[in-house]
């Protein structure tokens, strides 16, 4: 069955997850925090084990957009995420214990898992919200959970190239098909996870067309332009030139069309992305030192068909080996060139994930952009990670590439109804309107 924050029994729910964690550790719920918590400390492994085998409860996009509208629900949201979080938490917690060729023992890898099991001790210990107080301190919870949770990608990564370089060629194979088994689950049940709670944190402030982060009238092109900058700016720091970006809208399609409700910084996300690998491709291909203004134009065109908005990004960048098209929605595969190794111990591509890592860190120590600085390419993620953002709703991405000329790259964006009502059926059967749980997309093979 379907959540519904206004009926769901979210002080029952609790006071079972308080009587299930009596039994595991007798005295810990009705103890002080600080003797809560080093008990709880002791038994973790025992305590995430059993929150894992938990279902996760299924959220509407209908009944997300009302929390965001209506301040009155907020007590049950928060509700609700004090129960549902250390659930979904402890799922991907034991999922990646669970990796193969001992990924598990990587250091980004063992870092992600440490992180996440203190989210779960820690949301334990605090009490579930019952007044302003409470609400306010669970607010600043959540938002730190948001802002610590955005290396996670980094730190995989990292965690992941370590591996790699420990695996037999004849393994490697056999390696990327488990990594992206595993990577795919994770980082899309990382979305929805990260979707509810921003929810919950966008709508304490009201926001003149959104319902939390959901905006009503999403302007594909507008944020397009602003992805455009952002990657042009990134091309720039990296190859000292960009491309021009051309944005085209058919006369058949007004503003007005293109109009649709969506989540504006997955939109922008998945955008970037797509401009970057056109960009770096059309530099990479084209640019010469006394040619600096023939690097041909970027083209992206925006169509408002009857189910879907329609997203094309067309480049000139010399396009991908057919060989290649299969493999370019692995994780860490990439058509760009990854760095060589520096010393032998430390490649130039784990320093640049660190990097990453470390700007983060120093951005919200000084309360800077939660944003880390990204790579241009190199280490393939950034495409099959925008594909299960857009696929998270119903959507999806896809190439086709004439090798020797360029790519044209398709972002297909379901309407999110009318408000979140009235769902297409894609939307309907996606991850985002179910359990955030991967399922195999039409067409879908297995390795």
């Amino acid at each position: 069955t379907r959540g519904d924050f206004r009926t769901m029994p979210m002080l029952h729910a609790s006071a079972a997850m308080r009587t299930w964690l009596e039994r595991l550790v007798p005295n810990a719920s009705h103890a002080s925090s600080a003797i809560r918590r080093k008990a709880l400390k002791k038994n973790m492994d025992v305590i995430l084990g059993a929150l894992a085998t938990k279902k996760a409860t299924p959220v509407s996009l209908r009944d997300l957009y009302r929390m965001g509208q209506d301040p009155s629900l907020r007590f049950h949201h928060a509700q609700f995420l004090h129960r549902e979080v250390p659930i979904r938490v402890s799922q991907r917690v034991m999922e990646l214990k669970c990796l193969p060729f001992k990924l598990s023992e990587s250091y980004g890898v063992r870092e992600v898992i440490d992180n996440y099991t203190s989210y779960v001790l820690d949301l334990l210990t605090m009490d579930i919200p019952q007044d302003e107080n409470d609400l306010d301190m669970f607010q600043r919870y959540m938002q730190y959970l948001l802002a610590d949770n955005t290396e996670v990608v980094q730190t995989m990564a990292l965690g992941v190239i370590q591996s790699r370089r420990d695996i037999k060629q004849q393994e490697q194979d056999d390696f990327g098909r488990l990594v992206d088994l595993v990577l795919v689950r994770f980082f899309t049940a990382r979305i929805g996870l990260r979707f509810i709670v921003e929810q919950f944190v966008s709508s304490a402030d009201y926001k003149a067309g959104f319902a939390g982060v959901i905006e009503s009238f999403c302007n594909p092109v507008h944020i397009a332009q602003r992805a455009s900058e952002d990657a042009s700016q990134l091309c720039k720091q990296h190859k000292g030139v960009a491309p021009k970006v051309h944005f085209i809208t058919p006369k058949a399609n007004t503003l007005d069309d293109l109009h649709f409700t969506y989540i504006p910084h997955h939109l922008h996300y998945m955008l970037t992305e797509m401009l970057k690998n056109s960009m770096r491709a059309t530099v990479d291909t084209h640019y010469r030192e006394d040619e600096k203004s023939l690097l041909p134009p970027i083209k992206i065109v925006f169509v408002a068909g009857s189910e879907d908005i329609t997203i094309k990004v067309i480049d000139e960048g010399g396009g991908i080996r057919r060989s290649e098209m299969k493999a370019i929605w692995n994780f860490f595969h990439s058509t760009a060139e990854a760095p060589e190794a520096t010393d032998g111990l430390t490649t130039s591509a784990e320093m640049g994930h660190w990097l990453d890592v470390l700007k983060e860190r120093q951005n919200r120590e000084i309360g800077g952009a939660s944003v880390p600085q990204s790579a241009l390419a190199g280490y393939g993620v950034g495409l099959p990670l925008s594909r299960l953002f857009a696929r998270y709703f119903g959507g999806d991405i896809t190439l086709s590439s004439m090798e020797g000329f360029g790519t044209d790259t398709y972002l297909h964006i379901p309407r999110l109804g009318s408000n979140c009502e009235a769902l297409p059926e894609p939307v309907q059967q996606s991850p985002g309107e179910l359990d955030s749980t991967y399922k195999p997309y039409p067409g879908f093979t297995p390795y």
